[in-house]
């Protein structure tokens, strides 16, 4: 069974947060009001893994949900760092 957290990646202030599933960073969900028009503050969420994905949602627990839905366990490149 995966496990699946969230932490804040900024100030508490910010509605920015980082997704992990094991442990492992897969993606982020933030409150984002720079689209401006018709997308006016709303949540974007992304994946980092591969393929990665980006959308937008207007609520958190969509956007948390989407990247749940899109994460997988290929990854484009090593960490950085990698050992």
């Amino acid at each position: 069974m995966k496990t699946w957290t969230r932490k804040k990646t900024f100030e508490p202030e910010f509605e920015d947060w980082t997704v992990l599933r094991d442990r492992l960073v897969v993606g982020r969900v933030f409150w984002d009001v720079t689209q401006g028009g018709a997308r006016a503050e709303v949540w974007r969420w992304s994946v980092i893994t591969m393929p990665s994905r980006t959308g937008y949602c207007e609520t958190l627990e969509g956007a948390l949900e989407q990247v749940k839905a899109h994460a997988t366990d290929r990854w484009g490149h090593q960490p950085y760092r990698w050992p």
